[in-house]
């Protein structure tokens, strides 16, 4: 981890990449930050923490970690005499997420699938006041679709993920995805790094006149449209071990009982994976051999209305 530190007091902003330790555009975002905001801060702090499942990134390993095959995203809030993974989380939880106001779980490809651009927060209902300051910090983030989940963990016990660890332990968060369908896609870093500035510049800690950006070029163009809200995601897994074949792709909007894919088990059975509802595809995992339990299509669902454009 590394900090960068301005002498004006003001919001202190977590950035945290390589939870997976396969997502490594968001890493190299990283790398471009801290020298990009290096002096450059208007007030407050800015934590760079990544890869934060170094173990995992040293490894090559997509999702898990090679010390005791867990996925670090799925034991927040962790326990400090657990195991290593879930130490780690712990660890996060202490000296991460108890010292920042805002947190931003960057995600994106691990190569085994193909993502687009969107954002999750969550809105458990336990804290409105945290629950409306992470949608917040998704439109500031300007992804075009946004998950704000109501179905989610309601106590820090039950988490599982960074972002809902740190929601619940009232920090808004979020988790953002820019799209690619390889590691080290280098479009899906330069997004990262103009998405972590435009939040940063939202929350004051970045004055609009700071000169940052330059490395990734102008930020994209400003639009009228709002993001597209949806109320939960909806995930299709695969039943048994066996081969995918995708039928869908991210961006691509489905309706109930639309075929996502064909499933073919073991045995040489074919089984069509189809929509449960309508929805819009985030997730897509690229062919081929899966195991059972592995999420084949994430899709957005129950939209909620879109709000007329701002004067």
């Amino acid at each position: 981890m590394s900090e960068v530190t301005s002498a004006t007091p003001g919001a202190t902003v977590a950035l945290v990449a390589g939870v997976h330790g396969g997502k490594v555009a968001a890493i190299h975002a990283l790398d471009v930050l801290r020298g990009e905001l290096t002096g450059r801060l208007l007030r407050g702090r800015v934590l760079l923490v990544g890869p934060a499942n170094m173990a995992g990134y040293l490894a090559g390993l997509a999702q898990i970690s090679p010390h005791d095959s867990l996925n670090l995203n799925r034991v927040f809030p962790g326990r400090a005499d657990g195991r290593p993974t879930e130490a780690l989380a712990a660890k996060i939880m202490r000296d991460i997420v108890s010292r920042s106001d805002y947190l931003v779980d960057l995600h994106g490809s691990d190569g085994d699938e193909a993502v687009g651009r969107f954002a999750y927060a969550a809105r458990p209902g336990v804290d409105p006041r945290v629950d409306s300051a992470a949608k917040a910090l998704a439109e500031a983030w300007g992804t075009p679709v946004i998950v704000w989940d109501d179905a989610g963990p309601r106590t820090l016990a039950e988490a599982r993920f960074l972002q809902t660890a740190a929601h619940l332990s009232g920090v808004p968060a979020i988790t953002v995805f820019e799209a690619g369908a390889t590691r080290e896609d280098s479009a899906a870093t330069a997004a990262f790094v103009r998405g972590s500035l435009a939040t940063l510049r939202s929350l004051g800690v970045l004055g609009a006149d700071s000169g940052v950006g330059a490395v990734v070029g102008p930020p994209a163009p400003a639009t009228a449209a709002p993001s597209r809200l949806f109320a939960r995601r909806a995930v299709s897994i695969a039943p048994a071990a066996g081969r995918w074949e995708p039928a869908v792709a991210p961006g691509a909007g489905v309706a109930a009982d639309e075929l996502l894919g064909q499933f073919t088990s073991s045995t040489g059975e074919r089984q069509p994976i189809r929509a449960a509802e309508a929805g819009l595809v985030l997730h897509q995992r690229k062919a081929g051999d899966v195991t059972a339990g592995t999420a084949l299509i994430i899709a957005a669902v129950a939209p909620h209305p879109v709000p007329p454009p701002r004067p």
